[in-house]
């Protein structure tokens, strides 16, 4: 009897064991299963941006192990979430890569801008990559069109939305703040280069949403452009800002010094003022959190109760 209740305990132990290592099994399966499932659904495991605006966009779209390099200027960025997310991609390549360099990678997807040139996209598909080519976007619906258009290549639809309607609420805000202004100020952009800012570029749609009239595209300046000091005398601009990258220039002293230019307005009211180059020169994400900065900055009034 004794042996009978022990052969028995014996089984019950071993079909247990049987059952829980089956569990054990059947949940590691399961887990597997399903992270193999979702890198399945992962469209893209090596994305290559050619320039640091569409890296930006990348980044605020897809995991940095999905990318297959960044350049140091996304690595440095002033956005810290991009920095944070840049350092996390293994590869790194010029903001202006060769066609060696992208091959070089081995992307599975290349987004090219169209400005490159026709060439280089044509050898890179004769290599065999996959290549998204992309026009400059001009205009606020433009860009979020582009950025949805990215996020639906790579798969990415619902994470699109959500950052062009994160870029809508923050503009909406802005407009909402500045719909009353009694008049518009005209403002005068400065760069490294001198004064800027030609019709429908990034500067001059910043200052659309942002309330604020654009002085070189009143103008209808164009590309590579910058306005003449009697075309600033013409203007007589409320409000001066400058790109911080350009407040050690010899143009900028040259601006702020020169007696001509006493009796602008933005100068006698002490109007002048600095912005970080992201905050003037955005077809990204971005673009929205450049529009709140340039209207704060020239519409502080309009802010005052503004969390």
């Amino acid at each position: 009897m004794k042996i009978k209740n022990n052969i028995l305990t014996f089984i019950i132990f071993l079909l247990s064991t049987c059952f829980i290592f089956g569990c054990n099994s059947n949940a590691g399966n399961k887990k597997q299963n399903a992270e193999e499932l979702q890198d399945n659904m992962i469209r893209y495991h090596r994305i290559l941006a050619a320039t640091p605006a569409m890296e930006e966009i990348v980044l605020g779209l897809v995991k940095p192990e999905q990318i297959a390099a960044v350049s140091d200027y996304s690595r440095k960025s002033k956005f810290p979430e991009i920095a944070a997310k840049a350092k996390r991609v293994k590869g790194v390549i010029s903001t202006k890569p060769s066609t060696e360099s992208i091959i070089a990678q081995k992307p599975d997807v290349v987004l090219l801008p169209v400005v490159f040139g026709k060439t280089q996209a044509e050898t890179l598909r004769d290599c065999g990559l996959h290549v998204i080519p992309l026009d400059v976007p001009e205009g606020y619906e433009n860009i979020k069109k582009r950025i949805q258009f990215i996020a639906d290549q790579l798969g990415e639809s619902e994470n699109g939305k959500l950052l062009t309607a994160r870029m809508d609420e923050k503009v909406n805000r802005v407009r909402a703040a500045v719909k009353n202004l009694p008049a518009k100020k005209i403002a005068v952009g400065y760069a490294v280069n001198g004064a800027f800012g030609r019709k429908n570029g990034a500067f001059d749609n910043i200052c659309k949403e942002a309330g604020v009239l654009n002085g070189a595209g009143l103008l209808n300046m164009k590309r590579d452009e910058q306005l003449s000091k009697e075309q600033i005398l013409e203007l007589n601009p409320d409000v001066i800002i400058c790109s911080a990258d350009a407040t050690s220039s010899k143009m900028w002293q040259e601006v702020l010094q020169d007696p001509s230019f006493k009796n602008i307005k933005a100068i006698q009211n002490k109007n002048v003022f600095t912005l970080e180059e992201r905050y003037m020169n955005s077809t990204t994400q971005f673009f929205a959190e450049s529009v709140e900065m340039m209207a704060k900055t020239v519409y502080p009034e309009c802010f005052n109760h503004v969390p």
